[in-house]
């Protein structure tokens, strides 16, 4: 299976100082397997997570499908 471009979505974290707050996910944590550089919206910080595990990407019914 694929894994998802989280890039530019709206992001739930799920673990670590930030958890229980969204966030934006800015793409692939640079020379970082398997992480994902996130920027949560109370923050001015960038912290690396793995996706499933410290973060989940943030579906919202009212948007049209294709735009989550």
């Amino acid at each position: 299976m694929q894994k998802p471009d989280l890039t530019g979505k709206t992001v739930l974290i799920t673990g670590g100082e930030f958890a229980g707050e969204e966030g934006v996910c800015l793409g692939r944590a640079p020379n970082q397997k398997d992480l994902w550089a996130v920027s949560p919206n109370s923050s001015n910080q960038i912290v690396n997570l793995k996706f499933d595990e410290e973060f989940g990407m943030l579906l919202n019914p009212r948007q049209s499908p294709g735009r989550n």
